[in-house]
């Protein structure tokens, strides 16, 4: 982050207040012109932007896009209707990313959980979806909010390759699901301009 310092041009400032007897009383503010002041900008960027170029241009099959016969998507699962709004942006974010099977969405939620600071920023993006803000969730296998909510936290008490075991049936591994170069260029940009997705 570019930081600018400034050193003040006023050493006093006067302010006027109200007396009791319907005077004005001066009163001093001393400003030290030896301390700087640091100024910082917050960028924020749409994730529409961001997330196309994310997705990974090879290492993945034409069959990995068009999910199998009985394999789960989805929009076959109850969306909870308190959290509609957050499971259609992570239906957009998957989407982006050319992820159709929830197989591969648990699982790339389940691995950006467990190592948050290699998929910076875009795991923040993904877990902030993930809050229960709006009340609880049915907590069973039918509910998409609580599969993307239980694959979080297999992520978060999770070791190394331990995703990969809880999710199976999903053979590619976050790096072949990523651009990783471009996800640190992203990251690299988020924390030289303090730049954010939203």
């Amino acid at each position: 982050m570019h930081v600018f310092r400034f050193l003040p041009v006023f050493f006093a400032v006067v302010l006027f207040s109200g007396s009791a007897n319907g005077g004005r009383e001066k009163r001093y503010l001393f400003i030290n012109p030896e301390a700087p002041i640091t100024l910082g900008f917050l960028l924020n960027m749409p994730i529409s932007l961001a997330l196309p170029t994310l997705a990974s241009v090879n290492g993945r099959s034409l069959q990995f896009l068009t999910p199998a016969e009985g394999e789960e998507i989805p929009d076959d699962l109850l969306w909870e209707p308190a959290y509609e709004e957050q499971l259609g942006r992570l239906a957009a974010y998957f989407a982006h990313l050319e992820l159709p099977t929830l197989s591969c969405q648990e699982r790339l939620v389940c691995e950006l959980a467990a190592d948050p600071d290699s998929f910076s920023p875009i795991g923040e993006i993904f877990m902030k979806e993930l809050r229960l803000n709006h009340g609880p969730v049915k907590t069973t296998s039918d509910s998409l909010m609580w599969r993307y909510i239980s694959a979080a936290r297999e992520g978060f008490g999770s070791v190394s390759g331990q995703c990969a075991v809880a999710f199976p049936v999903c053979p590619y591994a976050p790096n072949r699901i990523l651009n990783m170069a471009v996800l640190k260029v992203w990251k690299y940009i988020s924390e030289r301009l303090n730049l954010q997705l939203v």
